[in-house]
């Protein structure tokens, strides 16, 4: 019987993140940026560690924060306007 493969995609600041768990075979995390931005890319996990999946899930997004350059600062909101009820 075949191992059970489980796939998430996750979207990320543009970039398609898909996580892959094979359980005990392992797991890997794919980027794919925008189509005009380059070629799909793995995380490469940590030489003589046993990384997690979150690790290597937050390595991602950390890698995709220094290639997009410090997010923007949140917009402020007009005086008069209130949220919610």
């Amino acid at each position: 019987m075949p191992g059970f493969v489980v796939v998430q995609q996750r979207e990320y600041r543009k970039h398609l993140i898909e996580v892959t768990d094979r359980g005990k075979l392992g797991c890997a995390v794919v980027v794919r940026p925008p189509s005009a931005s380059g070629e799909p890319w793995e995380v490469p996990q940590d030489a003589g560690a046993a990384g997690t999946l979150v690790e290597r899930l937050n390595r991602a997004k950390a890698l995709i924060d220094v290639v997009m350059g410090p997010r923007p600062a949140p917009r402020a909101r007009p005086a008069g306007v209130r949220r919610g009820p």
